[in-house]
């Protein structure tokens, strides 16, 4: 039996205690606020670290990647298939880490659980930009919030697909937007990619990208995209430039390297992998 979150395992007979506190002290008409202290403080402890704890328990003992999982990823991820065996393994390995180690929470007239296979879809694209990197987490930007639809926020008032909170360690998309990217790639941004791209820029400060910043025409060819669509595709007022470079190495990696030779091979030093 492989165990997925040990958060869980710890907190399971936390709660039962706390339970067994409060109805021991109904029964027998007793004051035990006390003794509740302890067991509801370190509840709140492994929620804070449940993501460091539950990260940390599988790398020591790692669990495989659900088969429905690995289907997913065969149907709808062509970046997989297209790696050798092994690096398939350790993507594998590192995805199940990443969705175990990081925050995932559906956003809108309520907060909700996300489905593994909505993780999968999203986590994919990160693993596979730092695949050939230590730093596959990307720093502390540890939860990703999901909308279904584009959305406002106080930093970004009107509805947008995409933000990336660096004070906060949060990554915003609409699943509407991804979706369409995923099913349609040449007709729709991938914000997951351009994220995870604003994401790493912001994390790796000792990586110079400055050369790669004002060639919008050159992404233009290479994307068959008007400078416009970027912006009307995130909903935003301004762009990482250096963000949609990295979004169309991964997207594109083919007419990325045909059109921008010389920035193909920084970002291909840079990211540790040949597309």
């Amino acid at each position: 039996m492989h165990i997925h979150s040990i958060s869980k395992v710890i907190s399971f007979p936390l709660v039962l205690l706390a339970v067994f506190i409060i109805f021991y002290g109904m029964k027998m008409g007793e004051n035990l606020s006390v003794m509740i202290v302890v067991p509801a403080v370190l509840l709140v402890v492994i929620y804070v670290f449940h993501g460091v704890l539950d990260h940390f328990w599988l790398t020591k003992f790692p669990v495989p990647l659900d088969p429905k999982l690995m289907i997913w990823l065969e149907n709808h991820f062509p970046p997989y298939l297209n790696m050798s065996p092994e690096l398939q393994k350790k993507f594998e390995y590192r995805l199940v880490l990443y969705i175990n180690g990081r925050l995932f929470q559906s956003v809108g007239s309520e907060m909700r659980e996300v489905p593994e296979d909505i993780k999968c879809m999203i986590a994919a694209h990160g693993i596979h930009m730092t695949l050939g990197i230590k730093d596959y987490l990307i720093g502390d930007i540890d939860r990703i919030f999901l909308y279904k639809h584009p959305f406002p926020t106080p930093d970004f008032p009107t509805l947008h697909h995409v933000e990336v909170n660096t004070e906060d360690g949060v990554i915003i998309l609409s699943l509407e937007q991804q979706v369409n990217a995923i099913l349609q790639p040449d007709s729709y941004f991938n914000i997951a990619y351009y994220a995870y791209g604003e994401a790493f820029v912001f994390t790796h400060k000792d990586i110079i990208f400055s050369d790669l910043t004002d060639d919008w025409i050159s992404l233009e060819i290479i994307s068959g995209w008007p400078k416009e669509w970027f912006y009307s595709q995130t909903g935003l007022e301004k762009l990482s430039i250096t963000a949609v470079h990295i979004t169309m190495f991964f997207s594109n990696p083919n007419e990325y390297q045909r059109i921008l030779p010389e920035y193909y091979e920084k970002l291909c030093n840079i990211f540790n992998q040949k597309l």
